[in-house]
């Protein structure tokens, strides 16, 4: 027959039970049970852990030594510090002609809790579940008390699931892991409490239990044959203490032997902080410690009123606590109720036990009794030890259903952790054709169960584990260069008789930017004509030291604008500005220090010279050509070999027949000024004298003749 060992740690006491399950009943062995030296819990939890260690070991030691055998497994409960409560609801089809048995009831309840875990997901990582019960039972969509045995087309249950912050458990692991024991079964007092003290039976009335233990009262509530309702409050019998310290200076300990006398003694002798030796009636001590008594019970009347919706039928009370004095009258008062609808309940009235040690007899058993017979069941929630990150942990068993996923979970990972972001997307516009680069996809967290490669979250899980885990890589946001999207191509030059390939101008949100610029997201990128400013820039030539200067002019009442530079710039052997448009094969010329400057022929349009006359000069033939234009600047007729000044005004005279005049040799001969000193030039056309207007004529022949003054010199 398999014996169990049950610990109820209390604030003020540690009861250990060793029991061993006899056919139909839970035979009790031995029982050990010491109170705290200090105070290292209060309102349940544990402020010391190694001063309930040595309570704990001092127990394990002393029945080990009783019954010569060592003690390494242990079932607890825990008082609802801080509860809190979920309900959930599973149904589930069932195979035909399939039979519930007891596992396939309990693998639906427990369903029902990981549900709840789920899908909480990170709102209960700070807490454990401790413990539920099944609220009722449907079987083909009607109520059910019992399901075992039963056979149908589809089941249903609906559970309360309780949980507490995981620093009042984990506080209860560290203590049994210090005093070499292992953990196979926890769960919640009032449910370790209403399992042995309220049958099933009795659950069709609307029963309130409350646990009143030294730092907290634990209530749990029945009604239509279930527990559908779990609740705690932070004041027990320690504030009953606290107030017997006020009231007559004493240390904790002096006020709690004071408590327990004050039923069974009329006077009690004490010594006060001071070390003087009193007595007082306990009538009086009762009379002062009434209104934290009363306050108490209102604590407890105004949660279950709230979680009952109204006052109960009944109220049972258990624990070291239930034996305040005139708190049962006090709690009757609180509800409204009959006094003689509220009361204790002692281990005597628990069906199934065996006690051969007759000493558990008092309330304050019931709970331990309760442990102990769901340790023996199994029925509680049972822990398996594994690791994850070095960490070690608790985790629920709930018969080898849980997985890594879990285990991440519980140990504060988070979910966005296990999955990674994938990178942004960079959405561009390129010549108003909309562009869309991607981000990475990020690489996936990576989990070592027992040194290798997980094949899954969903891989289950057994005690001893340990699992490695390291984030998953968000993925990179898209980037890129311009040079990345834009759609340039090199444009092919010949630059001063060098080949070249230049790139477009691109702009990005009106801005110029290089090839090699990051671009933004949502930008809007366009790319530009090519100009040879471009092509200078690139050369590495400063566009700022080349002058430019328009000048204006007439010509035959018609304006033009003319550019002059201190520079040449040909395109294709013409003169071009700097913004002319640059394309693939085209012939550039730059010549930094030729300035370009405009003469008449480069804005007239001057027929050609088809005509001429052929004249002698002194014995020199010339060949003059009979131009068809006429031109005068400024009134001043000239030749279309003279340059432009700013404000010209230009008069071009297109001319159908015209003869040359005398002055015209001019444009081909020189006079020496030097044989114009003292002497008069003579002119004789034909041996006739001439003037500069007089005509010429084919065949004409033109004397020069000077004359000292006054005297004709041949």
């Amino acid at each position: 027959m398999k014996e169990i060992f049950a610990l109820d740690i209390g604030t003020r006491k540690v009861m250990g039970i060793i029991a061993r399950q006899a056919e139909e009943q839970l035979e009790i062995l031995d029982v050990d049970i010491m109170e705290h030296i200090s105070r290292p819990m209060f309102d349940g939890q544990i402020h010391s852990i190694e001063e309930v260690v040595k309570t704990v070991k001092k127990i394990k030691e002393n029945l080990e030594s009783r019954l010569h055998k060592k003690l390494n497994k242990v079932g607890v409960a825990v008082a609802g510090r801080n509860l809190v409560t979920f309900k959930e609801k599973i149904t589930r089809e069932l195979p035909a002609e399939a039979e519930l048995d007891y596992q396939l009831v309990r693998d639906l309840e427990l369903e029902a809790v990981e549900k709840i875990i789920a899908d909480a997901d990170s709102h209960l990582s700070q807490f454990h579940c401790v413990g539920y019960s099944p609220v009722y039972y449907e079987l083909n969509g009607s109520r059910i008390s019992n399901l075992i045995g039963h056979k149908g087309q589809n089941v249903s249950v609906e559970v309360i699931a309780t949980f507490l912050p995981r620093v009042v458990l984990d506080s209860i692991f560290a203590v049994l892991k210090k005093a070499g024991l292992e953990l196979i079964n926890i769960t919640l007092e009032p449910i370790a409490a209403i399992n042995a003290i309220i049958h099933f039976e009795m659950r069709h009335l609307n029963i309130l239990l409350v646990d009143i233990g030294a730092g907290t009262s634990d209530l749990a509530l029945t009604r239509e044959g279930v527990v559908f309702a779990y609740g705690m409050v932070p004041e027990a019998g320690d504030e009953v203490t606290e107030a017997i310290c006020e009231k007559l200076l004493v240390d904790f300990t002096t006020a709690e032997r004071i408590k327990r006398l004050l039923q069974s003694h009329k006077e009690i002798e004490y010594e006060d902080i001071w070390g003087k030796k009193r007595s007082i009636k306990s009538e009086q001590i009762k009379e002062g410690i009434i209104p934290r008594i009363r306050a108490l019970a209102g604590s407890i009347a105004k949660l279950a009123l709230d979680l009952n919706a109204g006052p109960p039928q009944a109220v049972v009370g258990v624990g070291g606590g239930s034996l305040t004095y005139n708190l049962i009258n006090e709690l009757a008062a609180s509800f409204n109720i009959e006094a003689d609808k509220v009361g204790i309940r002692r281990p005597s009235a628990i069906k199934g036990i065996k006690d051969n040690t007759n000493r558990l007899t008092g309330p304050e058993s019931v709970t331990p009794l309760g442990i102990a017979i769901m340790t023996a069941q199994a029925s509680g929630l049972r822990f398996i030890d594994i690791e994850v990150n070095g960490i070690k942990l608790n985790m629920l068993d709930f018969y080898q259903k849980k997985d890594i996923l879990g285990a991440l979970i519980l140990s504060g990972i988070d979910n966005k952790k296990l999955h990674p972001r994938p990178g942004l997307a960079l959405t561009v516009k390129i010549n108003n054709e909309l562009k869309v680069v991607k981000g990475t996809m990020g690489e996936p967290a990576k989990v070592i169960l027992n040194g290798k490669p997980a094949p899954s979250l969903s891989c289950k899980i057994k005690p001893g584990d340990v699992i490695e885990f390291y984030d998953a890589k968000d993925g990179e946001d898209a980037s890129a260069l311009i040079c990345d999207l834009s759609d340039i191509k090199p444009v092919r030059v010949i630059f001063n008789q060098e080949a070249l390939e230049i790139n477009a101008p691109v702009v990005m949100n009106d801005e110029r930017v290089t090839p090699d610029t990051p671009v933004a997201d949502r930008a809007s990128i366009k790319t530009l004509a090519l100009t040879l400013r471009e092509v200078l820039v690139s050369k590495d030539i400063n566009i700022n030291t080349l002058n430019e200067k328009q000048i204006l002019i007439n010509i035959n009442n018609q304006p033009h604008l003319l550019t002059q530079r201190n520079f040449t710039l040909l395109l294709n052997g013409s003169s071009v500005n700097l913004d002319t448009l640059v394309n693939d094969s085209d012939l550039i010329d730059f010549l930094p220090d030729v300035a370009t400057f405009y003469k008449i022929k480069d804005v007239v349009n001057i027929p050609k010279v088809s005509e001429r006359i052929r004249i002698n000069v002194d014995g020199k033939d010339i060949d003059i050509e009979i131009e068809p234009v006429q031109i005068f600047m400024n009134g001043k007729q000239v030749r279309p070999e003279e340059f432009l000044v700013d404000g010209a005004d230009i008069k071009v005279y297109y001319l159908q027949e015209r003869q040359v005049i005398l002055s015209e040799i001019f444009r081909y001969i020189d006079v020496d000024p030097q044989r114009l000193k003292g002497k008069t030039m003579k002119i004789l056309v034909n041996d006739q004298p001439a003037g500069f207007t007089t005509p010429l004529a084919e065949g004409s022949q033109v004397k020069i003749l000077f004359e000292e003054l006054n005297k004709e010199v041949i």
